[in-house]
């Protein structure tokens, strides 16, 4: 019995050393709180001496024996007379509080070491019972170590001169920067100026109807962000299309060649040269497919943390939200769909990357007049919206306004265009930017070639001219 209680990680001249310094001094309590919890102090006497100095500094109380002891009677705590004489021991022992902090630090490191050990005992009873699949276990794991990592990581508050500077500091690395950019380039210059590039730790969410083009345009993200800067790393999690057909997407749009006719093998021999460039290009990019194609929340963290611990990751693509799935499945679909956005805003921020996730609309937008979406049109949405840092809508311009208006602006000029032989056969395709927590809310025109998987973003803004509500009404015009 003496062996098992010696094998469990604590310091009890530690812990008695804190709380006979609480008892010398009374304001060092408030260090304290922001440290440790009752529940860090492994003697149940020590831990519970700690509560009820808490419960009197809260209310304005002095810390001394005979308050402590007053406390302790109205937690209907018994033997107050070995109470007492502990309380007097305490005081005894401490001839100085000046070496208080090292202590602090003696007790948090125990705590966290006996959690740590508590963890890893019910980790192994869950390998041993299979309670989960491995990959459940793994992730965890990683939760334990994470949350350990980031308890021994919190620090004091800091005092705005310091943070000014640490600011200042970013914002001279700013000025210097020539691509007016701090973030990734996504190869769009608009859609650049509204976001400064993917920043790091942003949740984004791209959302659209069915067959308007959203994988499509995450795969030209995907690449763009590859091609500006061939260092970085983009990690593909496709949950509802095959690698296969992910990259015969890929393929059309590097080779410019109609995806039905890579699809049904129909290519010339000048397209097979074309095809075979792309191979060889395509292959210099740092592009990581899940293979799995895993719909687990914790298999996608698991993957991510391992790319990043590789210096392999800096950016995550999601196709889509609604199909990832959680091992915790306890309430509705949509409370499970908004722990999964917390949990990916989580894990932007832990790895310091920007993560887009795609998203579907509700049906609602059906039956409205006025088809452009809103936030409020996010399928289960819940708190994607709060969670999200920026929110994009792709949507048509033939769904929201009048036919005769889609060809007369001649004026639109393409900053990327495709092989001007081939004939143009796009849609006008708008990018709302519906949320944008560090920049503007605005829109930006898009032509989508579907059958090369490519989207072309247009120079000049193109007024929206919504339908008529009905005979009669008045034309509105948005700029």
């Amino acid at each position: 019995m003496e062996n098992k209680t010696k094998s469990v990680p604590y310091n009890n001249d530690a812990e008695m050393y804190v709380l006979g310094s609480i008892l010398l001094e009374n304001s060092i309590i408030n260090q304290v709180i922001g440290k440790l919890n009752p529940e860090d102090f492994y003697n149940p006497q020590n831990s519970t001496i700690f509560k009820a100095m808490i419960e009197l500094a809260n209310n304005s109380q002095k810390i001394e024996v005979l308050s402590l002891l007053e406390q302790l009677k109205r937690n209907k705590v018994t033997n107050l007379d070995d109470y007492k004489k502990y309380l007097v021991e305490l005081l005894d022992m401490i001839p100085s509080v000046s070496s208080v902090d090292l202590y602090i630090d003696v007790v948090e490191e125990k705590a966290i070491e006996r959690k740590i050990l508590a963890n890893m005992q019910e980790l192994s009873n869950d390998i041993l019972t299979s309670k989960y699949d491995f990959n459940t276990i793994l992730d965890n794991a990683e939760d334990t170590i994470l949350k350990v990592i980031k308890k021994r990581r919190t620090t004091e508050f800091i005092t705005i001169a310091e943070a000014a500077n640490k600011v200042y500091e970013q914002i001279e690395e700013y000025v210097g920067n020539k691509s007016d950019l701090t973030g990734l380039n996504t190869g769009y210059p608009n859609l650049n100026k509204a976001t400064l590039g993917f920043q790091k730790g942003d949740l984004m969410i791209l959302a659209a109807r069915p067959s308007v083009g959203k994988s499509s345009f995450a795969i030209n993200l995907a690449l763009n962000v590859a091609q500006a800067d061939p260092s970085k790393h983009v990690a593909i999690f496709s949950l509802e299309m095959s690698i296969e057909q992910l990259m015969m997407r890929i393929f059309s749009y590097q080779a410019n060649l109609a995806l039905s006719s890579i699809r049904s093998g129909h290519l010339d021999s000048e397209e097979l040269l074309l095809l075979s460039i792309a191979k060889q290009d395509l292959a210099k990019l740092h592009l990581h497919f899940d293979e799995s194609s895993s719909t687990n929340i914790a298999d996608i963290r698991a993957k991510c943390r391992q790319l990043k611990q590789a210096d392999q990751l800096d950016f995550v693509i999601i196709d889509y939200l609604q199909l990832v799935t959680s091992t915790e499945n306890r309430g509705n679909r949509q409370e499970e769909v908004s722990k999964i956005s917390r949990q990916l805003k989580n894990l932007a921020r832990d790895l310091e990357i920007p993560i887009l996730a795609l998203s579907q609309l509700s049906r609602g937008i059906e039956t409205r007049d006025d088809k452009r979406p809103v936030l409020a049109d996010l399928r289960e949405s819940g708190s994607i919206e709060q969670d999200a840092d920026v929110v994009m809508f792709l949507y048509n311009r033939s769904d929201v306004e009048e036919q005769e208006n889609n060809d007369n602006n001649s004026e639109i000029k393409e900053t990327i265009s495709p092989d001007k032989n081939k004939e143009k056969n796009y849609n006008e395709i708008v990018l709302s930017i519906a949320k944008n927590r560090q920049g503007p809310i605005d829109y930006i025109d898009y032509h989508f070639y579907g059958m090369y998987s490519r989207f072309t973003e247009q120079v000049n803004k193109k007024p929206i001219i919504l339908k008529k509500k009905a005979k009669g009404a008045r034309t509105k015009q948005l700029n």
